[in-house]
């Protein structure tokens, strides 16, 4: 038996190594479902340092590499008994010291794997041009729905045109039945970004992150606020990611001012509702405002009930002691299908498998 295989709580009868692999990989995903942000990296942490440690020891693998504090520790350990059906060991009297290393001459603690869980308040601009070239590769897999065309297929409703047209080759007797279905189309993806002062520090990466996702989704929409609205699906367009931020800047009056999601939203909803409608709509902003939080109440109700789901993204939610005082927050906060941090790069990976699952 493979040394990857070893965890498992029963050993009878053996288990492949792919099985074992997939075990732990399902094990992260059901870690995210309960809101523990644990990405691709720690996931292929946890699954080596499973492959190192002794039999019996997958507990610590697991609390180890997939855990970003304290605050997840409950959590983790009531998935792990609900997962795996066994309880976690005591806690060890020394902790192992696992050093993974990957492959060619890369090891877990590698430049682009640091900035991956920096916050990115904390980031220099060298490291902004880094979280560049890293934020081209993501692939968000979006929702889909079914249109009003219907395309051909082997079950559904009956297609009698083509039945018809098929029952000449058989002197008029439909010998044959031809069926049809709805086809699908992937929703539409429409990201509304904070760019206000008390989000200065987060901005400019999750501009970069709406022209990542402007480039390489289809059927993306994006728009920033402070406060006002301004559409950026143009100007994000750009190729080159130094000339759409500079675009994108010129379109924006109101950068690092004031905030108003009450205002921003309602001319989201009043000029773009066509976008929004039937849509996943990702809103990054701290909920700071300066307005009326029973205005923001009103257009985010009008909101979640126009669009398919809609997820929150607060750089705040990176401290496990954040609560969503503020007012412009508590009154979103109803109407939100998703309350996520979006304070880093492995954040925005998670929000991946946030919109595959929603």
């Amino acid at each position: 038996m493979t040394a990857s295989a070893r965890w498992l709580p029963s050993p009878k009868p053996p288990v492949s190594e792919d099985q074992a692999t997939t075990a732990m990989v399902t094990f992260t995903r059901s870690l995210r479902g309960e809101g523990v942000s644990c990405g691709p990296d720690r996931t292929l942490a946890f699954c080596q340092a499973a492959a190192l440690l002794p039999p019996g020891d997958l507990y610590w693998a697991g609390r180890t590499t997939l855990l970003a504090g304290p605050a997840d520790i409950p959590v983790y350990d009531e998935v792990f008994v609900r997962f795996f059906g066994v309880p976690p060991r005591a806690p060890l009297s020394h902790r192992p010291r696992v050093r993974v290393h990957q492959e060619h001459d890369r090891t877990l603690a590698s430049a682009d794997e640091v900035l991956r869980h920096k916050s990115f308040s904390a980031c220099t601009p060298e490291e902004l041009v880094e979280l560049r070239r890293l934020m081209e590769g993501l692939r968000y897999s979006i929702p889909s729905r079914r249109t009003r065309r219907r395309r051909p297929s082997r079950s559904g409703t009956p297609d009698m045109s083509r039945t018809l047209r098929r029952s000449f080759r058989t002197g008029g007797d439909p010998v044959k039945r031809m069926w049809r279905e709805r086809s699908l189309r992937p929703r539409r993806l429409v990201l509304v970004l904070d760019v206000s002062g008390s989000m200065t520090a987060a901005s400019r990466a999750l501009l970069l992150f709406a022209h990542a996702l402007t480039r390489t989704t289809t059927r993306c929409e994006s728009f920033c606020f402070g406060t006002r609205l301004t559409r950026l699906t143009g100007p994000l367009s750009e190729g080159d990611a130094g000339a759409a931020l500079e675009r994108a800047a010129a379109e924006v009056v109101d950068w690092n001012g004031g905030t108003r999601i009450g205002d921003s939203l309602g001319q989201l909803l009043d000029r773009h509702s066509s976008s929004v409608r039937g849509s996943v709509v990702v809103v990054c902003s701290d909920g700071l405002d300066v307005g009326d939080p029973a205005l923001v109440a009103s257009h985010m109700s009008r909101l979640s009930r126009l669009a398919y789901r809609v997820v929150w993204l607060n750089p705040l939610k990176e401290d496990p002691e954040y609560e969503p005082l503020a007012g412009g927050m508590r009154a979103a906060l109803p109407h939100i299908d998703r309350f996520r941090s979006g304070h880093s790069l492995e954040s925005l990976e998670a929000l991946g498998d946030e919109l595959t699952g929603l």
